[in-house]
Order: structure tokens, then C-alpha cells, then sequence
């Protein structure tokens, strides 16, 4: 996905009064190919769906 598409949903987002974030990822795809950086990616987009869903955030369980 090019950067003008986001930028262009971010927009329309905005317009619509929707809940979003944009977090940009250089040189990675949809999913990154570094473990950790996608594991955090889980744990962003996670914490994201509780906040707009009105869901308590939980403190990431060390393990």
C-alpha cells in the first residue's frame, strides 16, 4: 500500500469522526518480518480495538 493511500484513509477517517491510528512501519509490509516488531504490532493494534471498543487495557503479562 502506497503512503497516499493511508494518508487518504486517514483523511477520510478524520471526515467520518472515526477512531484511528496511523503507525508507520519503514520498510515493512502488512505484516514485518522481524518477530518482535510484529509482536509489539499485535500488542498495538490489541491495545487500539480495547480502547475503541471502551474495553479496560490490561498490562502486557511478562512470560
Amino acid at each position: 500500500m502506497v503512503a497516499a493511500h493511508t494518508l487518504r484513509m486517514s483523511a477520510a477517517l478524520l471526515a467520518a469522526g472515526r477512531p484511528h491510528e496511523v503507525l508507520p512501519l519503514p520498510r515493512a509490509t502488512h505484516l514485518p518480518a522481524d518477530e518482535s516488531v510484529a509482536a509489539n504490532l499485535l500488542v498495538h493494534q490489541l491495545g487500539f480495538l480495547r480502547r475503541a471498543l471502551g474495553l479496560p487495557d490490561q498490562a502486557r503479562k511478562a512470560g
